[in-house]
């Protein structure tokens, strides 16, 4: 169950850093929104790696 929250919270992470990256055009604001999609890919990481040492 927490599982699908912390996945959908990182496809909204995504999404605005995507919206953010394409529509931008100040560097820096480029720059947070493409650490905003690193994060969201860093917390895909971290859940499933949690999920698959509890699931073994």
């Amino acid at each position: 169950m927490i599982l699908e929250y912390v996945l959908v919270l990182s496809a909204f992470l995504f999404s605005i850093g995507i919206f953010g990256l394409v529509t931008s055009r100040n560097l820096v604001r480029a720059l947070i929104c493409l650490e905003l999609l690193l994060n969201a890919v860093n917390l895909n990481f971290i859940t499933f790696s949690v999920f698959l040492i509890v699931v073994n």
